[in-house]
């Protein structure tokens, strides 16, 4: 079974997208975890439920206005518990600490994809762009579960 999972912030622009996805994806009946709460709360989390297919629905900044699909690169456990140590942001998880912190506690699943959004707007409302991408995030999920939107 493919567990799916949200991590963003309230109130800080296009950082909600995924939020305001996992809240529309659930009243279609489909489940989708609140991981915002810190990387190492949320790959511990993880690592409790194990799951064996994973998605990760997020929102970064990277400068190129897109939806973007991959699968994380995987990193030695030993090296992410290093950069984990050296660099760990308070309050505040991005995609990379998730996916670091949850490497070196091995709750990452072979089968995890993540759907990104790019942020334009960092406080605030959504923007234009941030409504478009939630639609293709929304559309990306069905897509992979086999469900018709």
């Amino acid at each position: 079974m493919t567990t799916i999972v949200a991590v963003g912030y309230w109130y800080k622009g296009d950082y909600q997208i995924p939020l305001i996805a996992m809240e529309e994806l659930r009243r279609e009946g489909i489940e989708v975890i609140d991981l915002s709460m810190g990387a190492i709360k949320a790959s511990t989390f993880l690592y409790e439920i194990s799951p064996s297919k994973l998605i990760v629905l997020v929102s970064e900044k990277r400068g190129k206005r897109e939806l973007r699909v991959y699968k994380p690169e995987r990193g030695d456990a030993f090296s992410d518990w290093a950069d984990i140590y050296n660099n760990m942001k308070a309050y505040f998880m991005d995609v990379e600490s998730f996916i670091k912190s949850s490497n070196a506690l091995g709750s990452l699943p072979d089968e995890t994809i993540i759907i990104e959004c790019e942020v334009e707007n960092e406080d605030g409302e959504m923007s234009d762009w941030g409504k478009e991408c939630l639609k293709l995030m929304k559309e990306e999920v069905h897509k992979i579960l086999g469900v018709k939107s």
